[in-house]
This record gives structure tokens, C-alpha cells and sequence, in this order.
């Protein structure tokens, strides 16, 4: 006799309940083992019903781990009333030809008592049998309904494990996840809108943990967790989905209205909280996005809200809506980041030169290595679009590496042609914090056996060039060796003289955009020949960057800039052409033809 199909509420019990499709349970195991010592039975089971399968998540005495449906005795349980006791199973018509029976471990006696969900849906049963023929009297059977029971608790309370965040107390990403169709089924299109919160950069969540433990930073997340609850008491069940972000569902007419709440939410938060007796404030970051009650892929919904959030801490506003091309934009960036490797191993990389000449007859003095990037399906990648995605990852080292040593060994083929250029490369702040790196290059030019004097390194102002970092360190030793140093992009951004003099800099290039009015904005005039001769009084050579006017060229000069670099000039180009600009003067065009 074949026993009734699984119904649909079973499958969906068994989904909620996360033992769809699980193997063993060791959690159960010890009930399993009580039930078979209570009843004296040899084999003992909790089995979990499927479509095809049952599945003995736990067993004693048994030793396959699942057997075909139409074989299940205990889908008869399921849908018995009470118990299904059977005290001979090859006197029973319904079970005679079962291969539990007819084979071994040749069993007679079963007894089942259903698993019983709180919606009323038997999702499987806890049995005991026996190889001999027994009774089973009233008594034994409300026993055996007991330990059911605690299989039940045993699964619920497994199931509620990752249901509520251990910080917050509040339903957890998981929850989010099983809760979101179940929501959006109430919703309008156009009506429901996800909004996550991030009440405490990562960053600063570490500071905070590094200089007050854990304590005062769980006791921020928890208050902070409870004032958002309280705030949409009425409105919206609030998730906590990450170490400091929370996230909701709610339903208003319009963006407005969801902008104008989550306006007020900021209000709310950012008031001081004390955490652990330690006054602290919250930060609040938000993204929202409008959500299709008809796409419920929570996951994906999660991913929206991040790319909008980043939005807003990048724009350093309260809050940003999701944007298809903010997301194609971090796709992209995902990409490039993903493919650099196979592209350094495939040579699409490659360096062109810069050459930079001096103000005062024009001479080329020097080249600066730059990296190209022509993708294999994407095309030509602009240095400013993939350089800021590799700094953000562990890959910035490894090109970096790479463009020392291909910028090096260029060096050498130009000496073994006659022809002595000497570079200047971008290191980048993840690169210099190496303890190592100065070794590395030094390593790298007496390989090379080449003198220290063929090569300046660049390096970006910035706070991370402080007394005593080992960034510091390293340019010291280099500085200390005979490499030139020199500061690029001076004036677009931290403009502070005062730690220079703690480095072993020669150089301060001024950036381009310092130099793009100097020739039409006295203003700007002003502030470059300001910059240029508390330079020159303090001993550095400066050159002037991105020049591409010959009035640019003429104001300059007036000022006694050292040295100029841009299209004016020279373009960036391949090492043959770079060659002919340093061939000598008479054998060559005017400056700037070759590129």
C-alpha cells in the first residue's frame, strides 16, 4: 500500500524549520538514545519526510541513513491521530512487504509519534522498533509522545539559533531573509521601500573596540538597535543584518515620505548614547531602495542596500537612494579588481613614459613610469578609473612590484643602448608600510646593477607620512641611499609643508590642477608662486605638472619653476620614442615632436 504523498505545508514547514534536505543531527542524538534505552528498542529513529526520500537524521540501530518514500512507515505516522503503533508489522496487510520487514534487520514492532510543527503540520516522526513482536500500552505511548515533543523544541530551538541577533536581541539577517516574501505579499508596487542604517562605520567600530574591548561597543549596537526598534514601533519590524547595520521594510505613498522618515530616524540616532557608562555617538549612514513586491530575492535586496549605503558614506550624506549605475559602476570596479592578476601574467599591462624637462632650455631630465591597461574585452581602462580600485585591495603591492621591476629593466635596455634616462615611479602607502621595501628595490637595482641615482620614487602627501610610521622609514633609507624622493600631486588636497622636513625629500611636483589657471587667474597665480618659492627656500626643486598652454609655459618661467611635465611638451609614450626625445639636441626635432 502506498502511503500518502508529502504535502505542500510539509515542505514548507520543513524549509522554515532548515531541515529540508539536512543529514544527520547530532543535537537529537541524545533523546534518540533515550528513547531506545526507555522502550528497550534495538533501533530508534527521528526520520524527516521529503517528496522521494526519508531521511533518519538521527538513528540507533539502524544503518542506512534514508530509504525510498513508498517504503516509510512513519508517512504513515504522520497522518495517523495520535501514535501509530503497529505490534506486528508482518501480521499487518500495509506493511508486511516492506524491506524493513522482508529483509533485514527483519523488524516486526513499530511505534511512531508525529513531529508535530505549531501550525499543526507533521513534519516527520520519532520512532522506536523492534525485531520481535510487542505491545505498546498507553502508558509507553504518552512516553514516547513526550520525547516527540522534545525533538520538536530540540528543532525549533535550532531553527531560532540564528533567528535573533545575540547582540541586539532583534530578528537577524536570517530572519530577514524568510521574512521578506511573506511582507512584500502585502505590499502595492510603488508603496515598499528598504532602508538600512549603518549606526557605526567599521572603522571606527575598531577604534572603539581596540580602545574600549567589546563591551561598550556591543552596549552601542544593542542601544542604538532599541532606539530604532522604538522609533518604528508602528511602522516596520526592524533586522539587524550586519555587526552595526539594521534594515526595514516600509510602506508609504512615496520616496518623499520614505526620505522624510528616515530624515527624522537620523534626528533620533545621532543623539548621544552611553554604552557601558561611556558616552558615545552613533553615526548614520542610510540607503534606501524601492522594492518590487513581486521580486523577492532578499539577497539581492541586501546587496542594493549596500551599494546605496556606500553611496551615502562616500558622498558623506545622510542618506542615498540605490542607483543602476552606482551599481554597474562597483560591478565594473569588482571586475577590474578581479581580472589585474591574469592580466599582469597575460601582458596587458604595459608602461608608457612621461618625460619631464627643464624649464630653463628645455632639456629632458627624467621620465616618469606610467601603467596602462588595455583589457582584453572591456578595452583601454583609464589609469584613474583601475589605480583607485587596485589601492582599495591587496593588489596595489603586487603591481606595484610589477612596475619597478618593468620599469627598471627598461632603464637597463635604454643604458645598453647609450642612452642613460633615469625614472621616477608611484609607490603607493601600502607599499612603503612594508618593513621591507626598501630592501626589495635595493635588491632589485643591484640585480640590475644599477646606480641609486636612476631612479626617484613618487609618493602622495598625506597623514600617513607621520613621524616614526614605517612608511617614514623606508623613505628615509632610500633617501639615505642616493634615490631621489619626491612628492607628487603637492596642493590637491593635504598641502602641509610642515612634515616635509622630517622626510629626505628633493622634489615637490605641484599638481595639475594648481597649475590650470596660472596662466588666466591671479589668484591662482598667487597660491602656485607662493607654494613654488617657500619650496625653493626650503631646498626642493619644483616642477610644475600637466602643463599644456605655452602661456602656462611663459608664467612659469617667470616665476623660476626647475621643471615642467605635460602634453606641452610630451606626451606619455612607448620607450622607442622616448629614446629620440633624449637623443642630442642636434639630432633631433623640437622638443615635444617625438610624442
Amino acid at each position: 500500500m502506498s502511503p500518502p504523498s508529502p504535502s505542500d505545508e510539509r515542505r514548507a514547514v520543513c524549509s522554515t524549520m532548515q531541515v529540508e534536505g539536512v543529514g544527520a543531527l547530532p543535537s537529537l542524538d541524545r533523546i534518540t538514545a533515550l528513547a531506545s534505552y526507555t522502550f528497550r528498542a534495538p533501533v530508534a529513529f527521528v526520520s524527516i519526510l521529503g517528496d522521494v526520500k526519508q531521511r533518519f537524521v538521527s538513528r540507533i540501530g539502524l544503518p542506512m541513513a534514508e530509504t525510498d518514500i513508498r517504503s516509510s512507515i512513519c508517512a504513515h505516522a504522520v497522518t495517523s491521530e495520535g501514535l501509530l503503533v503497529v505490534p506486528d508489522l508482518l501480521a499487518d496487510p500495509r506493511f508486511r512487504d516492506n524491506p524493513l520487514v522482508t529483509h533485514s534487520p527483519h523488524l516486526r514492532f513499530y511505534a511512531g509519534a508525529p513531529l508535530v510543527a505549531k501550525n499543526g503540520v507533521s513534519l516527520g516522526a520519532l520512532c522506536i522498533m523492534d525485531v520481535h513482536p510487542r505491545s505498546f500500552d498507553p502508558r509507553d505511548q504518552a512516553q514516547l509522545a513526550t520525547l516527540a515533543q522534545l525533538v520538536m523544541e530540540q528543532l525549533e530551538l535550532r531553527n531560532m539559533a540564528g533567528r535573533l541577533d545575540p547582540v541586539s536581541g532583534l530578528p537577524s539577517r536570517h530572519q530577514f531573509h524568510a521574512d521578506l516574501p511573506g511582507i512584500l505579499a502585502r505590499y502595492e508596487r510603488g508603496t515598499a521601500y528598504a532602508v538600512a542604517i549603518d549606526v557605526l562605520d567599521i572603522p571606527r567600530a575598531n577604534q572603539v573596540g581596540q580602545v574600549l574591548g567589546l563591551r561598550p561597543l556591543e552596549a552601542l549596537i544593542r542601544r542604538a538597535g532599541v532606539r530604532l526598534r522604538t522609533a518604528l514601533e508602528d511602522v516596520a519590524t526592524v533586522y539587524h543584518v550586519g555587526v552595526t547595520r539594521f534594515a526595514f521594510i516600509v510602506r508609504v505613498p512615496s520616496a518623499a515620505q520614505v526620505e522624510s522618515l528616515v530624515l527624522e530616524l537620523r534626528t533620533r540616532m545621532l543623539r548621544p548614547l552611553m554604552a557601558a557608562a561611556v558616552p558615545m555617538s552613533p553615526r548614520f549612514h542610510a540607503g534606501i531602495c524601492a522594492v518590487d513586491p513581486e521580486d523577492g530575492d532578499s539577497h539581492d535586496l541586501l546587496r542594493k542596500l549596500l551599494v546605496s549605503m556606500h553611496g551615502a558614506f562616500d558622498a558623506r550624506e545622510p542618506l542615498c537612494w540605490y542607483s543602476e549605475h552606482r551599481d554597474e559602476t562597483m560591478h565594473r570596479a569588482y571586475r577590474l579588481a578581479s581580472d589585474a592578476e591574469r592580466g599582469l601574467q597575460a601582458g596587458e599591462f604595459h608602461l608608457e613614459y612621461q618625460p619631464r624637462f627643464t624649464l630653463t632650455g628645455r632639456r629632458p631630465v627624467s621620465a616618469e613610469a606610467l601603467i596602462r591597461w588595455t583589457h582584453p574585452t572591456l578595452g583601454p581602462i583609464p589609469p584613474g578609473e583601475f589605480i583607485p580600485v587596485f589601492e582599495r585591495t591587496a593588489l596595489m603591492d603586487e603591481v606595484t612590484d610589477w612596475v619597478l621591476d618593468n620599469a627598471l629593466d627598461q632603464v637597463v635596455a635604454w643604458r645598453n643602448q647609450g642612452c642613460d634616462i633615469p625614472v621616477s615611479i608611484n609607490l603607493s602607502s601600502s607599499y612603503l608600510s612594508n618593513a621591507s621595501a626598501w630592501r626589495e628595490i635595493r635588491d632589485k637595482l643591484e640585480r640590475r646593477r644599477l646606480p641609486s641615482s636612476m631612479i626617484e620614487v613618487e609618493i602622495t602627501e598625506g597623514e600617513w607620512l607621520h613621524p616614526g610610521s614605517p612608511a617614514v622609514e623606508q623613505i628615509t633609507a632610500m633617501g639615505q641611499a642616493g634615490i631621489k624622493v619626491a612628492i607628487d600631486d603637492f596642493g590637491s588636497g593635504y598641502s602641509n609643508f610642515s612634515y616635509l622636513s622630517d622626510l629626505p625629500i628633493d622634489t615637490v611636483k605641484l599638481d595639475k590642477s594648481l597649475i590650470d589657471g596660472v596662466a588666466t587667474n591671479a589668484r591662482a597665480r598667487a597660491k602656485v608662486s607662493a607654494i613654488h618659492h617657500l619650496a625653493h627656500d626650503l631646498g626642493y626643486v619644483t616642477v610644475a605638472e600637466g602643463v599644456e598652454q605655452p602661456a602656462q609655459l611663459a608664467v612659469l618661467e617667470d616665476m623660476g619653476v626647475d621643471e615642467v611635465q605635460g602634453y606641452l611638451l610630451g606626451r606619455p609614450m612607448r620607450p622607442a620614442l622616448l629614446m629620440q626625445v633624449f637623443e642630442p639636441p642636434d639630432s633631433q626635432g623640437p622638443p615635444g615632436t617625438a610624442a
